[in-house]
């Protein structure tokens, strides 16, 4: 009876490797591509209107579930989504149907899943005792699956950046020292060890970390009288913030020692930055990896051999862990690339014309 068995075994097991190639073949799937081959198409998004229609940021849980953010001339934020087939704007104002009402604009967006999505910008107000003839406080919304919804903060201002490990750990900041950490229940404020003069201000730029809690943060103070920048790196440390890394820029003196502009870290844990080219953490200095002549404004990837930048002039650029390749094609003087989010399969590229009326433009590449 043994070897019987073991015939019926193997039988079996051919049979079902038949069945399963068989159905392989009726639909297939699709192999990764290197992104270097991608076919691209490129969208134009202009609201009804408007002059000014500039998305800034990007985020998606699916190459068919992808959300743009900014803003356009009647000072009401514009989103756009994408359904895998073509953009739509997404009625989140009262002017639309939606429950926020007021001048805003949005900046960033950051999501955990199609139901559990942020963004923050800034509300305007006009100023009763001019000037400056605006002033603006911090704006965060969110999206449960059914509707956008105001999450109210105070005593904050314009924010530029948002990111989370889960939903019970997000960081928003911006502009002069404002800094908030949500904890699943409620915001609080937090801050940055900078010091201000009166006559500068801070914005933070960019929030990357793990689930584990390794949490970094860039940003700048810009003094007006001496027309001088110093740029700091953070990183969370038993509960507070502490500087890592700084550097000067000034009249008579220009030191870049990492990109200012935006964070990635990659599922090995390595830090990257970009900016004034590409640079990555050793745990202990910033190491130049590529200079480029353009401002990079965003970097991400799915590994560190899958790493996408982009920036002005057009630029779009891909590392695969050997070597950096420019999509040559995207290159224009007239173009402001701001936005980048990419899966195994696909990515997506966000930005805006830099001559009015501006058009916001987004570059798919699968």
């Amino acid at each position: 009876m043994k070897p019987q068995f073991t015939v019926h075994f193997i039988l079996s097991g051919s049979a079902i490797l038949f069945l399963f190639l068989l159905a392989c073949k009726d639909n297939p799937i699709d192999p990764i591509k290197d992104p270097r081959t991608y076919t691209w198409t490129i969208d134009t998004l202009a609201y009804p209107g408007s002059f000014q229609t500039a998305m800034r940021d990007i985020w998606g849980s699916s190459p068919s579930n992808v959300y743009v953010v900014g803003d356009n001339s009647f000072s009401e934020a514009t989103m756009y989504h994408f359904d895998g087939k073509s953009w739509k704007t997404v009625g989140f104002h009262v002017l639309e149907g939606g429950a926020i009402s007021g001048a805003l604009s949005l900046s960033a967006i950051h999501g955990f899943g199609p139901n559990n999505i942020y963004a923050v910008g800034q509300r305007i107000y006009s100023n009763p005792n001019r000037p400056p003839n605006f002033l603006d406080s911090s704006l965060i919304i969110h999206f449960d699956g059914r509707q956008w919804r105001e999450q109210r903060v105070e005593n904050g201002r314009f924010l530029r950046t948002i990111w989370g490990s889960s939903p019970s750990m997000l960081w928003a900041g911006g502009r002069t020292h404002t800094v908030f950490q949500y904890d699943g229940t409620k915001w609080k404020r937090d801050s940055l060890p900078v010091f201000v003069q009166t006559d500068g201000f801070f914005l933070v730029e960019a929030f990357e970390g793990t689930a584990a809690g390794d949490v970094y943060a860039i940003g700048n103070t810009h003094h007006n009288s001496t027309a001088t920048t110093i740029h700091y790196f953070f990183r969370r440390q038993l509960g507070q913030w502490v500087t890592v890394d700084s550097f000067f820029v000034g009249p008579g003196r220009l030191e870049q020692k990492w990109g200012k502009a935006d964070l990635w870290m990659s599922p090995s844990g390595t830090l990257y930055s970009c900016g004034t080219g590409v640079h990555r953490w050793n745990g202990l200095s910033w190491e130049m990896l590529f200079d480029h002549p353009n401002f990079l404004s965003r970097i991400t990837g799915t590994s560190d051999n899958n790493i996408v930048v982009v920036g002005h002039l057009g630029t779009v650029l891909h590392f695969n862990g050997r070597d950096w390749f420019q999509y040559r094609q995207f290159a224009d003087p007239n173009n402001v690339l701001w936005g980048v989010w990419a899966d195994n399969r696909e990515v997506f590229v966000v930005g805006f014309t830099a001559t009015y009326p501006q058009k916001t433009i987004i570059l798919h590449g699968k």
